[in-house]
């Protein structure tokens, strides 16, 4: 299986129209990735999903701002 290096188009253009749901950037970033990862990952496990996911070397990710981003979405 391929890393996911980003969010696919067609799961980004489908997102598109929740972001107003979000308060943060980062949570929305977060629920595009863990959709991704639930359609494209064979292990569908949270810590699955986070092993295919290709991260920038400079960019820190927090598991948290998924339940952060929910949490917040109201």
């Amino acid at each position: 299986m391929f890393p996911l290096a980003g969010i696919p188009d067609t799961i980004a253009s489908a997102l598109s129209s929740y972001r107003p749901v979000f308060c943060r950037e980062a949570g929305f970033a977060h629920i595009s990735r863990y959709i991704s990862g639930l359609l494209i990952s064979p292990n569908k496990t949270l810590q699955g999903i986070y092993n295919q996911i290709v991260w920038s070397p400079t960019k820190q990710i927090s598991r948290r701002a998924m339940f952060e981003s929910i949490f917040e979405s109201g």
